[in-house]
């Protein structure tokens, strides 16, 4: 989670009120008061943000003074259990690896040892790895004066605890649950392209779990080299799970090799799922979505080579990049153009402007044989005159997609 303040690279963390308290908390136990803890929760009070499911978070602080939560209002453990845990169907696998990217105040973490704790029969896995990541040391140890989420976040809360005390930012443990045998959860606290880059080649995770603020806020956690990264590191049969929905990140999931489908939906959309494997995503992208991706400026990825770019450039980068390509090999994405190929646009002001764009392409009408071209591979039969078969999955019809637009732009 980044920001920029004075061109350095900083992170973006919960309002800086709350982390200045954690700082304060941390400095009056290295100086041995044992009651800072409890007078850091009371004090936290102010700061906390409660969510639908009854479970609390904190809101972060933007360069632009705006805000946006730490989880979604629906619910913290809700979402971490129906975007993360849930989906990465890991319940019964004996030895099991997840990454857990933006960590932030351990929910998702929590939601993943409840998923495989079975009720009756307890733990069945041999060995769980659980890789922890987070920037902010203040953010993670306000893990420990958040109101209780569950006996798993309790586990979570141990292991920050024991990696607090330390690297001596804190100076006593009070947390009385112990992490258990089979479990080995190992704290980051560092820019997670930094942990991912040293991470060894050989390693490879059952389930990555990219939950950090929202591209446009922390583009260089979503760009097309750091989901590259990602993706070589997944066993065959592994995920990448994210509750975004963003074009970019999508593409670039793409770009990685990896097949791609819908979430679950929280709100009003699904997330995203990507695997090696086809048999791992469920439920394809919507139509309209894979059109949007494959022939639009809008699924042009975020790039980040030596993933050491500072937010700004890649944000810069990225619409340079859109204005170079918006009207000469794809179609604008202001409009939704691609989603109306087709089809028909009600509106007559709106139809004018998709029609516009689409002549830049020499492209007359919306059901013109030209747009039946380059939409046809999502049509159960060819409509066209290609005679193709329909692509099997999203990524498939995708790059199909991509393909024909870049053939029409030659034209």
């Amino acid at each position: 989670m980044t920001n920029i303040k004075n061109n350095h690279y900083t992170p973006l963390i919960p309002e800086e009120a709350a982390m200045a308290l954690v700082r304060e908390w941390s400095l009056r136990e290295r100086n041995g008061d044992k009651n800072a803890r409890q007078w850091a929760a009371q004090e936290l009070n102010t700061f906390l943000v409660e969510t639908a499911d009854g479970t609390y978070t904190l809101k972060s602080q933007i360069k632009d003074d705006s805000s946006e939560t730490m989880h979604t209002t629906h619910g913290a453990l809700r979402e971490a259990r129906e975007k993360f845990a849930e989906p990465s169907q890991l319940r019964g696998r004996k030895n099991i690896a997840i990454l857990d990217i933006c960590s932030g105040l351990g929910v998702n973490a929590a939601a993943a040892l409840e998923n495989l704790k079975d009720p009756i029969q307890g733990w069945k896995m041999e060995h769980l790895v659980l890789d922890m990541v987070e920037i902010s040391w203040e953010t993670l140890a306000a893990t420990l004066i958040i109101p209780r989420i569950s006996e798993y976040h309790d586990i979570i809360r141990k292991a920050v605890e024991n990696y607090l005390v330390e690297h001596g930012l804190l100076s006593f443990s009070w947390e009385e649950k112990e992490i258990p045998p089979s479990v080995d959860i190992q704290v980051h606290c560092k820019d997670a392209r930094k942990v991912v880059a040293e991470i060894p080649e050989n390693t490879e995770y059952d389930a990555v779990f990219l939950d950090p603020f929202s591209p446009a806020r922390s583009p260089e956690l979503y760009t097309n080299e750091f989901l590259s990264k990602l993706a070589n590191l997944l066993k065959n049969d592994g995920v990448i799970l994210t509750y975004t929905s963003a074009a970019p990140v999508r593409y670039a999931l793409l770009n990685a090799g990896l097949e791609i489908g819908e979430g679950p939906v929280l709100g009003r959309s699904g997330g995203t799922i990507a695997s090696p494997s086809r048999d791992r995503i469920t439920k394809p992208l919507k139509a309209a979505d894979e059109r949007m991706v494959a022939l639009s400026d809008a699924g042009i990825p975020y790039r980040d080579p030596d993933l050491n770019a500072l937010t700004e450039d890649i944000l810069n980068n990225r619409h340079k990049e859109r204005m170079g390509v918006r009207g000469e090999s794809k179609l604008a994405s202001t409009v939704k153009t691609p989603v109306y190929l087709v089809g028909d646009v009600a509106d007559e002001r709106q139809k004018r402007r998709v029609l516009k764009h689409l002549q830049k392409f020499n492209i007359n009408s919306l059901n013109d044989s030209k747009a039946r071209f380059l939409v046809c591979p999502q049509f159960p039969q060819c409509i066209c005159h290609c005679h193709q078969e329909r692509p099997a999955t999203s990524r498939g019809r995708i790059k199909e997609m991509e393909k024909r637009m870049e053939i029409i732009s030659h034209l």
